[in-house]
């Protein structure tokens, strides 16, 4: 859906109207010059120069703060917990608990009600047990974030006063101090004085902390992957910062929420590319096989009862029982019985999974391979 908001104090009396719109967490802005819409990303987005950032550092105004906070949006990384009727819905209209739910009505109409029942009751059971886990693992990843959104920063303002603000308030372009003990990143800020000693494990697995400098003047674009020597990433922690004489250790913000580093990788648990494996291409082929066996059993039946003038519903029953035995109903359960048992050991190692169903692919995993 497209929205359209009204920044106010836009300029001298006037005020600017934008449409856009949110898709996976991102925003998107109409751009009037090339008439299409284009991913909001902070001064990054603006193609700024090295020395432009640098020249940055007196920070905004009050007024300019407030116009950066209706354009961008507060500074936080906040994950939707679906409710157990949308997640019992997923799960069930999956198309293996649909021919389930098929071959139970089946067994039914052909007095099959002892194995029905079994086949029902253990779905309902995988079903709800499914449910519960990824509802625990979303609502756990969710904590998890949200900690990381209840801080404080110090920002300077350009009339030279300083103010502690909530973290969620911050905007590209605001300049923030990093305290000589150091403090936890809540945004992708480019360092402009100091030195600072970081530990960046959480985003790249490494154990040794690096140290982050202010660049030196330059006309190249600034880069947040090129630049990264310079840049302190969302998520990571300074440890320890450095400075000379009275000069203090400040930033210039550069992104914030989920444009920063750690909301990417946020965003990559939450909406994973598609995967094309081989292990789908040749289940799918194993089902169409299958299904072609059944074809050929259903045809030669319902010869045999033509042949012996059986009554429609006789021939229907039993026809479309030989599927259900081809294709065993009672797998998705079992499978699902796998996956919960996974999910419980995953949980023991601290290992989060909000998507049960790529633990089955993960089990044709052969390879790892590890860059540290």
């Amino acid at each position: 859906m497209i929205h359209t908001s009204i920044i106010a104090d836009w300029g001298p009396g006037e005020s600017r109207q934008i449409r856009y719109f949110h898709l996976h967490h991102v925003k998107y802005v109409w751009d009037n010059e090339n008439a299409s819409f284009s991913r909001l990303l902070g001064l990054e987005g603006e193609k700024y120069t090295i020395a432009q950032l640098l020249d940055h550092s007196q920070g905004l105004t009050i007024q300019e703060q407030q116009q950066k906070l209706q354009l961008y949006g507060k500074n936080v990384i906040d994950i939707e917990v679906k409710s157990y009727w949308t997640l019992f819905v997923e799960e069930v209209f999956n198309p293996f608990y649909i021919f389930q739910i098929f071959s139970v009505i089946l067994w039914s109409l052909d007095d099959y009600y002892y194995y029905a029942g079994c086949v029902f009751v253990l779905s309902v059971i995988s079903i709800i047990t499914s449910l519960i886990q990824t509802k625990k693992q979303s609502l756990a990843l969710c904590d998890l974030v949200a900690v990381s959104n209840a801080h404080t920063v110090t920002v300077s303002y350009r009339d030279g006063h300083c103010k502690i603000v909530e973290a969620d308030l911050l905007v590209p372009g605001d300049i923030i101090l990093i305290p000589p003990h150091g403090c936890y990143m809540t945004c992708d800020a480019l360092l402009l004085s100091g030195n600072c000693i970081v530990n960046e494990s959480m985003l790249t697995g490494e154990c040794v902390p690096v140290t982050k400098t202010p660049p030196s003047q330059s006309d190249e674009i600034y880069d947040a992957n090129y630049h990264k020597r310079h840049t302190l990433f969302s998520g990571t922690h300074v440890i320890q910062t450095r400075f000379y004489g009275n000069n203090k250790v400040t930033a210039v913000v550069i992104r914030t929420g989920f444009s920063t580093a750690k909301g990417e990788l946020i965003r990559s648990i939450l909406f994973p590319k598609p995967v094309d494996f081989k292990f789908y291409s040749d289940a799918f082929k194993f089902v169409v096989m299958l299904f072609c066996v059944a074809l050929i059993g259903m045809a030669y039946c319902i010869y045999l009862y033509v042949i012996r003038f059986a009554d429609i519903e006789t021939i229907l029953l039993r026809t479309l029982d030989i599927v259900t035995i081809v294709v065993p109903p009672a797998l998705p359960a079992a499978m699902t019985v796998g996956t919960v048992y996974s999910l419980n050991r995953l949980k023991k190692l601290k290992i989060y999974c909000i998507s049960p169903p790529k633990i089955n692919i993960c089990g044709k995993v052969k390879l790892v391979c590890f860059d540290k």
